[in-house]
């Protein structure tokens, strides 16, 4: 009849009108998804990530300056040698750092909060659905690292752990962030690429260099263990490796060899320059040519 067939055109045109607020209102959330997820994920053009490493800069700084000791000495100037004799500075000036640690945490924890709330607007992860997708997002490397920033301060508030001195220490690995920025990833990408196309020469260095480290911390035991001026350091191979590794360096922190160990240092002395100059070498050159290929530019010198 006319009534059904108008009752029927009037609900068609109905829908759409009913539908119309909802889908704007899903496209409004999705496009506050995208801005925060680009405000607080995407590369370091905003002011919120200047913002965010500024504040991880100050907290590494005060993590730093926090550890010098400025009471505790000895009758004489001595160091103290336990925690309770040594005052350090955030022992002195606590209220101050826990207020910066406070409001950092805070920051910090907002920031989780935003990147875990708009993730899914990434297509990576939001193919994934709601939960999938932030299981997916929470659970990459750099999430677990903020999130190892600020759990162990909010575990102590709620009574879970008693101590929180290592969450300021969790948060130097924060820095690690500092690879999120394209500017950045693409620039320590090129390591892998030298380190693939030159692997075969560097594990042949290694080796060499190994060999020569069991060598000469053999050599300098056999020599230097019953040295008056030096057994301590040559009791064993072992113990003998980690004087030589600094010797193979370049370093002499001992100098009162014996005759026959005197000769073995001489030789240290000579072979550290190869010791290192060959992987050196290898990873300039393949530096360059990464670099060179990233640009498209190939490198040649003007003879003329």
């Amino acid at each position: 009849s006319m009534s059904e067939t108008s009752a029927l055109l009037s609900k068609r045109t109905a829908a759409p009108s009913s539908a119309g607020p909802v889908n704007a209102e899903r496209d409004e959330r999705a496009d506050l998804k995208k801005w925060v997820f680009d405000l607080v994920e995407g590369d370091i053009d905003s002011w919120w990530e200047y913002m965010i490493l500024v504040v991880i800069f100050i907290n590494v700084l005060l993590f730093i300056v926090g550890t010098v000791v400025v009471d505790g000495f000895g009758p004489n100037g001595e160091p103290p040698l336990s925690e309770k004799d040594a005052v350090t500075l955030d022992d002195k000036y606590n209220t101050f750092f826990e207020t910066v640690e406070f409001a950092s945490v805070l920051l910090f924890t907002a920031e989780y909060a935003l990147r875990a709330w708009s993730c899914v607007a990434e297509p990576k992860y939001g193919e994934k659905g709601p939960l999938m997708g932030r299981v997916s997002y929470l659970t990459s490397f750099f999430c677990l690292i903020d999130l190892a920033a600020i759990l162990p301060y909010w575990l102590n508030v709620i009574g879970l752990i008693p101590e929180v001195d290592m969450s300021t220490a969790f948060r130097i690995f924060r820095l690690i962030r500092l690879l999120k920025a394209d500017k950045y990833i693409n620039a320590f990408s090129l390591l892998d690429d030298v380190l693939a196309e030159n692997s075969t020469l560097l594990i042949a260095t290694l080796y060499y260099a190994a060999l020569m480290l069991i060598v000469c911390s053999t050599a300098l035991y056999l020599t230097e263990r019953f040295n008056p001026d030096n057994a301590r350091y040559f009791q064993s191979i072992p113990d003998s490796m980690f004087a030589t590794t600094l010797m193979l360096t370049g370093e002499f922190p001992l100098i009162d060899f014996s005759v026959p160990g005197r000769f073995i240092a001489a030789f240290i002395a000579i072979v550290a320059v190869a010791f290192f100059a060959v992987p050196t070498g290898v990873l300039g050159s393949g530096f360059v040519q990464a670099v060179e290929r990233a640009k498209g530019l190939q490198f040649s010198v003007d003879t003329d």
